[in-house]
């Protein structure tokens, strides 16, 4: 029965003309090539070599299997290249799926430029509330999701990601658009431009007017947190958002003060417990976890 090592003799021995040179370049001795070759024409039960004038002369039949082998080896080269690929980070696949918000500039921003650096990797992002995050990771459907904490109890892997502070978007017309620092008392009785109910972005936010007495004059509701600050910029009322939104919603129409009681959130990039994470998708989670900051 051939094996390998007898295609590897056979294949040196055509490229470098004889017995001696092949066994250099396998680094093994003259005899062992010998061996090798007289196993492979024995198994085979075909001549491959002329033995004359002190040299080997491929035979027909052994110019025939030369081209096949190529085809073997060519394989072998493409799938080592694959394998060097996928430790070097070169290539793979990272199927992310977030809060809406977080897709909205800050997620594609950062894979775009992950992707820059490696340019084979691809990316599929998708959006959705952080109670079905939650179970699509469990399930495996995607590789990585981030989410608003505190999530429900499942089988998925937790590192937590960003503490974050809502900032107050009001239209620059707004009596309050020069200041720098407001308070939920300051904005009592104002239309205010909500995230819609049961989120867990509007569970922390109707916390932090509970706890400050305030009780908001809600006049929108909205899903995404790009249309609460199109909403804003339209003179409809604030809002409380996330600062990433900051850099796609900024503009002459809508400023952005920071909160003096402060309107906290905690997020969490979480991946599958039932099987590992790729190696590229663990060195995209270390990357996006560095750069957030200066996101």
């Amino acid at each position: 029965m051939i094996n390998f090592r007898q295609i590897e003799a056979f294949r040196a021995i055509m490229i470098h003309g004889s017995v001696t040179r092949a066994g250099e370049a396998l680094h093994i001795s003259q005899p062992a090539v010998s061996r090798l070759l007289a196993d492979f024409e024995q198994s085979l039960g075909v001549k491959l070599f002329e033995r004359g004038h002190g040299r080997l002369m491929p035979t027909a039949e052994a110019q025939l299997l030369y081209k096949e082998s190529e085809v073997v080896f060519g394989g072998i080269s493409r799938l080592n290249d694959a394998a060097l690929s996928l430790r070097e980070l070169r290539r793979g696949r990272i199927r992310i799926v977030s809060e809406v918000v977080y897709m909205e500039g800050f997620l594609p921003r950062l894979a775009a430029e992950y992707q820059a650096e490696h340019p084979d990797v691809q990316f599929e992002l998708d959006t959705g509330p952080s109670a079905s995050i939650v179970q699509w990771i469990e399930l495996s459907w995607y590789d990585l999701g981030i989410v608003v904490l505190p999530t429900q109890q499942a089988d998925i892997e937790i590192q937590r990601f960003q503490d974050l502070s809502a900032v107050c978007a009001v239209p620059s017309s707004h009596s309050l658009a020069d200041r720098k620092l407001v308070s939920l008392k300051d904005l009592e009785g104002e239309n205010f431009v909500a995230h819609i109910p049961d989120t867990a972005f509007r569970i922390h936010i109707d916390r932090a007017f509970l706890a400050a007495g305030v009780v908001p004059r809600v006049c929108i509701e909205a899903r995404t947190q790009f249309g609460m600050c199109t909403a804003v910029k339209s003179g409809a009322g604030f809002a409380l958002v996330d600062p990433c939104v900051v850099p796609d919603a900024v503009g002459d129409d809508i400023v952005f003060l920071e909160c003096e009681d402060p309107v906290r959130w905690e997020t969490a990039m979480i991946t599958p417990r039932v099987r590992p994470s790729s190696l590229v998708c663990r060195d995209f989670m270390s990357y996006l976890y560095h750069a957030a900051s200066s996101h």
